[in-house]
């Protein structure tokens, strides 16, 4: 006789819908947040590029 508990296919359905939905949510925040900080640094770096210029330059 087995102690583990029984599982039924309904019960994977229901885990793994609510996983799916945590995950898209997830990678939807994440995404977000990658193209801020990409946009972050080529501010930076596009600032960065116009003091190096003005360096170099005779204004």
């Amino acid at each position: 006789m087995s102690t583990s508990p029984q599982r039924h296919a309904s019960d994977d359905a229901q885990v793994s819908d609510g996983v799916a939905a945590t995950n898209g949510t997830y990678n939807a925040v994440a995404v977000f947040l990658a193209l801020i900080v990409i946009a972050a640094l080529a501010y930076g770096l596009i600032q960065t590029a116009i003091k190096a210029a003005a360096l170099f330059t005779d204004l």
